[in-house]
């Protein structure tokens, strides 16, 4: 369950929403006035939740963690590397890497260099594995 869910709000609920929904949680669930069962549990996991998307900067590491498990399910990645870990062959534009069945990920220096993301999934071209690649936003080249 994603702390999302323990408030029950979208993703994308501002903070304004976090904090209201937190606010009747916390009054439902207070273990001073509630008689619900669980309340204490309950009032921890929303304070919790709370906590963290309700801090920008924890939210924001809290939602790149989410964003991150999810790459992780659907792709099956064998390796995070930094992009400086790839060979870079500049005659064809791409960056490169041995996968251990032989294949390669190969990774258009273009794509690298457009990337709006922090990292990118790269498959190789002759298995179902994939890495992670980390790109410096900074100086992708």
């Amino acid at each position: 369950m994603t702390l999302y869910e323990v408030l029950g709000v979208s993703q994308d609920a501002s903070e304004s929403e976090i904090r209201k929904q937190y606010q009747e949680l916390a009054k439902k669930y207070h273990p001073d006035k509630s008689s619900v069962e669980g309340a204490q549990e309950k009032f921890l996991k929303v304070t919790e939740a709370y906590n963290v998307l309700g801090d920008a900067q924890k939210r924001k590491e809290y939602d790149d963690q989410l964003k991150r498990e999810k790459l992780y399910q659907e792709f099956p990645v064998s390796e995070e590397l930094f992009l400086e870990d790839l060979e870079r062959d500049r005659k064809e534009g791409v960056y490169l890497h041995t996968c251990r069945c032989g294949g390669r990920y190969i990774l258009a220096a273009q794509d690298a260099r457009n990337s709006t993301e922090k990292e990118v999934i790269v498959a190789c071209n002759n298995c179902s594995l994939s890495i992670l690649v980390l790109l410096n936003c900074d100086e992708n080249t």
